[in-house]
Formats: C-alpha cells, structure tokens, sequence
C-alpha cells in the first residue's frame, strides 16, 4: 500500500525530475529544499533524491560523453571540499539549521541568476579563479546541496553551447551524488531509504514521457527568468518554515 508520504515523495521526484531532464538542473536544486519544509532531515533527503538525480545525468551524458571536459577540476579541486562539507554537516545536523543554510543558498542563487550586472561579474570572478571556484562549489554542494546554482554559472561561463553545457553539468552531479552517497554509507547508514531505489524508477519514467520531449520546445531564455523567481521564493520559505 502506497502511504501518503511516498505519494508526496512521487509527486516531488516526478515534477523536479522533468526540470532537470530539461535543464540539468532542478531535482536537487527544489528537491532538497521541498523536502527539508515537509521536515525531512538532510541524510534523509539526500539518500531519497540523489539515485534519481545520478539516474538523469547518467541518461544525460550517454552518447555526450566526448563533451566533458571537465573531468580533472572537479576529481582534484570539488570533491575533497564537497566531502569536507557533507562530513561536517551530517556530523553537526542537529545543532545546525539546514533550511535557513540552504534558503540562504537558494535566494544567493536567484539573485546571481536575475541580475545580469552580478552575474557577469560573477563570470569575470570565474574565469579569473576557475580553482578557487571548483573548490568553493564543493563545499556549497556538501553543506546544503544546492551546487547545482554555481555549477550552472560555471559551465555558462565555460561553455556556449547548450549541450555541452547540460553535458558537463550532468558529469559534474552524477560525481557529485556518487561521493555524497559514499559518504553517507559511511557516517550515516541507518538513514538509508530504499524508497530512493523506487523514485529513481519514477524520475526515469518522468524524464521518458515528460522531460526528454519538452527539452526540445521549452525556451531556455524564458526559463531562466521564472526559475530565478522561483529558486528566490523557495529561499525565502526555507528561511521562514
């Protein structure tokens, strides 16, 4: 019997799946954050939505592969800072507050994404301390999940064209999400959720029927002015819930 909390679980992995089968980010972007309001814990959540956002960006990179390029940077520079941070976050969970940590994140993010005069400073940052901000990006990711906003500036930064850009990303999550989940069979295994495995089902099914289609017709340009809305909002009601 499907209980009310696994339909919630579905509804959540089935619509954020669609935007990043689109984008190449979303599932863990609004994911993360949707699940820390209905009051899930941080271990809790990463264990139910990382299988479905390796899931997609394992989809995404098959036959993309020749366009990663960004294989050395994050192996040497992300994800040593990437695992300091979950490691430190998880250990200090309950006297630290994840929503307010990620809602701060979130509305940092919207607001890079909305102003162009901060996001091409931000670029200019980028291309001048492209380490720096390999390192950087980890330990966000590690702490609150939320990399998915600095690696989509990066990769924008980097690179031009649109499939290279969700091509990388994708390598980039999928390495992400391994290391958080090696991570967390280390210092968190009694929160694993095999209700990850079933939503990794839902999030292929979304990506199939939903997502790969309209990644075809849905306007990037538009997106991105209502997803910065929205990523502003979500911030907003993390910090306040």
């Amino acid at each position: 019997m499907i209980t009310t909390d696994l339909y919630l679980l579905i509804t959540i992995v089935f619509i954020f799946s669609i935007v990043q089968s689109i984008f190449g980010v979303g599932l863990l972007l609004f994911g993360t954050p949707t699940l820390l309001i209905f009051g899930y814990s941080y271990d809790i959540t990463l264990w139910t939505i990382l299988p479905a956002s390796i899931l997609i960006s394992f989809i995404q990179i098959v036959g993309n592969y020749n366009l990663i390029d960004s294989k050395k940077n994050v192996l040497f520079y992300t994800l040593p800072t990437l695992i300091l941070g979950l490691t430190i976050i998880i250990s200090y969970e309950d006297v630290i507050d994840m929503k307010s940590i990620v809602g701060v994140a979130l509305i940092f993010v919207g607001i890079l994404k909305i102003s162009s005069y901060l996001n091409n400073k931000l670029i200019r940052l980028i291309n001048n301390n492209t380490r720096f901000f390999y390192l950087f990006m980890g330990m966000v990711h590690g702490m609150s999940n939320m990399g998915g906003g600095p690696l989509s500036v990066l990769m924008s930064s980097v690179y031009k064209n649109k499939d290279t850009i969700k091509a990388n990303i994708a390598f980039v999550y999928i390495l992400f999400g391994v290391s958080q989940i090696l991570v967390l069979s280390i210092i968190s295994p009694n929160s694993f959720q095999i209700n990850g495995i079933l939503l990794s089902l839902v999030a292929l099914v979304s990506y199939a029927i939903i997502g790969k289609p309209l990644s075809l017709k849905v306007s990037n340009q538009s997106y991105h002015f209502f997803i910065s809305i929205f990523i502003l909002i979500y911030g907003f009601f993390s910090i306040i819930s």
